[in-house]
């Protein structure tokens, strides 16, 4: 007999369009073999229909969630859930009757003012024709929701994370179109309100869409730090007049979000920073955006003195309107769309450096060889020659990196009026923005000298090694960025018994990050077992801690694709403010927490882990927090910070007996739960680990009731690896797990893309 689907499952396909019942039939097949000894349950069903594309993954998640009926939007069906906007809903959507395909922005809670959203959105109806490329608004009372008609494309957000920063010309193209668009916004009367990179689509056939213009207006007239219910990337490009006295979206406050958003294509980062909304709203009040040009250089004369012009702090030093930019910028052409068709079509490495030299630019295509290398000869001879022709007393002007030259103390005092700054004295030199280490010789953590922006990285296609003293490799420069370095101690002629150790062996670390923000992407932080215990990251920030007396900082360290072996903490963070730690395709291989807290956070010192594809093999736990002030735990006047942990496709199997977060407190943290929220999709923990402990005086470990836990996406799961664990990423592959996901493909980490121990 064959097996017969679940009727309420039938009828909600049905009604929505999405399968007949003799479809739903025939996937009886697909069923079996999906279950084998199991029940043939609904979730059952629905993934067979998903693996015959029946339905999206979207449809059905929301179909296992019971939010089936969901799906149905008026007169469209819910296919796949959009990054974008980040102020409402985004939805690609089907008509049910035209089966045309529709870009949705679905309001979920109007609040009070859904009566004045509805009547907005009929008068924005009213004089649609004057605002280009937008299908009419279609307000209904429940749900409410905006269609646009579905254009593919990918916006540029997206694409800055797959290849890095826009060339520049490439980037003048997309003002000249995005003006062309606004312009015509403006002669209605209107604003856009929504300038991001998060919400400029960029086609394959070279156009620029600005999609819901006036949209967020409508929805949020104010902003402020009244309204911090968006994620930090919805106020990056906030002009400071919004912020300061909470006034609606104005053509001047579009006017500074275009200058922040071309200054973020042409570096690939935000203008503005912040590792939560809070401090990114306090960034863009103060409005400190530096010259584009330190960044990239080569960005073309007229875009950036545009951009210095457009995001100046007084809204009456600006320009006066988009039209005076647009002619200031001229209008697009074909050779910038060509250019824009090609960056978009451009798949592999990076379309631009991150970093590129002043050298670079001057440098010609058609400067021939012969003289470059005639050049370099001559210049090698002088060098070489100079010494003697200065004279055979001078001596020899070369010094190795690392060592001084220290004055004799029995020398004699230089005459009272000789100057004392010699007449040839030249200021020295910057550091490179790109600097190359040797993959043939360890680089001594010494010799290295940072500056902000920096990429420290090896030659391409291979790996080089910094050498950290004890204290670690010091970095003290803002957002420099390190590409497949390899970062290990310093060789010890002995091993150290804990004895020496002094009892405060995780004051080690192989980097000292005494800044607020780094990137570390293909890099391996190795420590050798049985010496002093070493942290791979200790993050002190600010260094100064009296500087946090005056202001809230906030801070954001980025892993992608990256190994942790032998360290005791991953990140050992000694900040003050909020946080943010996102890792990707990162593997932890223990012994100790992959993050360390050194205090239960403050209210206004959110912590956010995003984690993505995330292995935690041995070792553990996954978070670490120490409470030494009682008052965190115990006053209830004293509300403690959020701590937000975003896990998607991670795998969790720590050492036996370790939980996946652990407190350290004289007192049971009851508090501290109210603080935790985990979120994510995908996820599976080992079935006997702890989600959550806490540590007294006695040492020892009692675990806390999950049920008290605000927890989702996070399921419990046999595990199966590749092989016993070892540095090789390969040997940390899961191979097989029972829980149900949404994909086929493994959760935890991508061996290829990572690093290989030794």
């Amino acid at each position: 007999m064959s097996e017969q689907p679940p009727k309420e499952l039938v009828a909600t396909l049905e009604s929505l369009g999405l399968a007949t019942a003799g479809q739903v039939a025939r996937m009886g097949r697909r069923v079996r073999r999906l279950a084998g000894d199991l029940p043939r349950f609904e979730s059952v069903w629905v993934d067979a229909l998903a693996q015959a594309r029946l339905l999206t993954p979207f449809q059905a998640a929301e179909l296992n969630a019971g939010r089936g009926r969901r799906l149905r939007v008026g007169p469209y069906v819910l296919c796949q859930r959009l990054p974008y906007p980040l102020y409402a809903a985004g939805y690609r959507a089907r008509h049910v009757e035209t089966r045309e395909m529709a870009r949705l922005a679905v309001i979920e809670d109007g609040g009070t003012r859904l009566d004045e959203i509805i009547q907005r959105l009929e008068h924005q109806v009213a004089g649609e024709p004057a605002t280009p490329r937008s299908s009419p608004l279609s307000p209904l009372p429940s749900p409410l929701f905006v269609a646009e008609p579905w254009v593919d494309g990918k916006t540029a957000a997206e694409w800055m994370v797959q290849h890095g920063r826009f060339p520049p010309e490439v980037v003048l193209e997309i003002a000249r179109s995005m003006l062309a668009r606004l312009v015509e916004l403006e002669k209605s009367g209107g604003c856009h309100g929504d300038v991001s990179a998060s919400g400029l689509i960029l086609t394959g056939s070279g156009e620029v869409v600005l999609p819901w213009p006036g949209l967020r207006g409508i929805l949020r007239p104010e902003e402020g730090y009244a309204h911090i219910d968006l994620p930090p990337e919805a106020f990056d490009n906030m002009a400071p007049e919004r912020i300061a006295s909470g006034t609606p979206p104005t053509v001047v406050s579009d006017i500074f979000a275009c200058g922040c958003l071309w200054w973020h294509l042409l570096c690939g980062r935000p203008p503005l920073a912040g590792g939560d909304s809070l401090a990114k709203l306090r960034s863009a009040e103060r409005c400190e955006i530096r010259d584009v040009r330190e960044n990239a250089p080569d960005a073309p004369p007229t875009l950036a003195a545009a951009i210095s012009a457009c995001v100046k702090i007084e809204p009456k030093h600006r320009p006066e309107s988009m039209a005076r930019l647009a002619a200031t910028l001229g209008p697009p052409t074909r050779d910038g769309r060509e250019a824009l068709i090609g960056a978009l079509n451009r798949s592999g490495r990076p379309a631009v450096r991150w970093t590129t030299t002043a050298r670079s630019i001057r440098r010609s295509s058609r400067t021939p060889l012969w003289l470059a290398a005639a050049a370099c000869t001559l210049a090698t001879a002088v060098a070489i020659a100079w010494p003697g022709v200065r004279g055979q007393g001078s001596g020899s002007r070369v010094q190795e990196i690392g060592k001084s030259q220290i004055p004799n103390p029995k020398s004699p005092a230089p005459h009272p009026q000789s100057p004392v700054v010699p007449a040839a004295y030249q200021q020295p030199a910057q550091p490179p923005m790109e600097l190359v280490l040797p993959a043939d010789r360890p680089t001594e953590a010494g010799a290295l000298r940072l500056r902000a922006g920096q990429c420290v990285r090896a030659p391409s296609g291979r790996r080089a090694v910094v050498l950290s003293p004890r204290i670690g490799l010091i970095v003290d420069r803002e957002n420099v960025r390190f590409e497949n370095i390899d970062f290990r101690r310093v060789p010890l002629a002995k091993p150290v018994p804990p004895s020496e150790n002094g009892g405060r062996g995780a004051e080690a670390a192989l980097v000292r990050l005494l800044a607020g923000g780094a990137e570390f992407h293909g890099c391996r932080f190795q420590a050798e077992t049985g010496l002093i215990p070493v942290s791979a990251i200790r993050w002190i920030h600010p260094a100064a801690m009296e500087e946090s007396e005056t202001s809230l900082p906030s801070g954001r360290i980025v892993l992608t694709d990256c190994l942790l072996d032998g360290v005791e903490a991953g990140i050992d963070c000694r900040t003050v403010g909020a946080l943010g730690i996102q890792l990707t395709n990162t593997l932890h291989l223990g012994p100790g927490p992959l993050v360390q807290l050194d205090h239960c956070p403050r209210p206004d010192e959110s912590v956010s882990l995003a984690l993505s594809q995330v292995t935690l093999r041995g070792g553990g736990p996954l978070l670490e927090c120490f409470i030494a002030d009682i008052a965190d735990i115990t006053d209830a006047k004293r509300q403690p910070g959020e701590i937000s942990v975003l896990a998607t496709a991670c795998v969790f199997a720590p050492e036996q007996g370790r939980p996946l977060v652990r407190v350290h407190s004289v007192d049971a943290p009851r508090r501290f739960l109210d603080c935790l929220r985990w979120t994510g999709q995908g996820s599976l923990v080992a079935p006997l680990v702890p989600i959550l402990a806490w540590r007294g005086p006695d040492a020892r470990q009692r675990v806390v009731d999950e049920s008290a836990l605000t927890i989702a996406g996070l399921v419990r799961s046999e595990v199966g690896f590749a092989d016993a664990a070892t540095s090789d990423p390969s040997s940390s592959r899961i191979i097989h797990w029972q829980a149900p996901l949404q994909t086929a493909d493994p959760p935890g980490i991508d061996p290829a893309r990572l690093p290989a121990g030794e």
